[in-house]
């Protein structure tokens, strides 16, 4: 018998997942997973976070891909999201294969993204011409961000004040 112990783990709700009315369903599937929730909170307008501070939240996940950062930031910005603290045992696996993979095209069946991704053009058409970037042909909405391992976590953690 495997022995997980105990993690933190980030989950962010996407502006897309708000966009298509799609936020209930998907935070309830996060919830399902039966973590405790340590703190939560829904950012929009003034309270989101800039641009600048979700290009340095993105920036080691994308690195140094000016269209694609600046296209996430922007997009991340406009919001709204939501920002859920989870603890429990093996949580940040736990959440990431609930999730999917990051690339919403090759997430199983059965998965937040295999299950609710509509295809790279009709996802969110309506919002596209505001967030992709000349050069950014890749550009994508995946609908949830969830932490990759405990130090991701820690870093990523100091950028949300308004958790409660």
């Amino acid at each position: 018998m495997t022995d997980h112990k105990t993690e933190d783990t980030l989950v962010i709700i996407k502006p897309d997942t708000f966009w298509r009315k799609l936020n209930g369903q998907v935070e309830a599937r996060v919830r399902a997973l039966g973590l405790i929730v340590v703190a939560e909170c829904t950012l929009a307008g003034n309270e989101n976070l800039p641009e600048e501070k979700w290009k340095e939240f993105y920036f080691p996940a994308i690195g140094d891909r000016p269209p694609c950062l600046e296209g996430t930031s922007k997009y991340m910005a406009y919001g709204p999201v939501k920002v859920i603290h989870f603890r429990g045992a093996g949580a940040i696996q736990k959440v990431r294969k609930a999730v999917g993979a990051t690339m919403p095209w090759k997430a199983e069946p059965s998965t937040i993204r295999g299950d609710f991704w509509p295809g790279a053009m009709e996802a969110n058409a309506p919002y596209r011409s505001k967030f992709q970037q000349p050069g950014d042909d890749q550009f994508l909405f995946n609908m949830i961000h969830a932490s990759d391992s405990g130090k991701s976590f820690a870093r990523e953690i100091r950028f949300f004040t308004k958790l409660k």
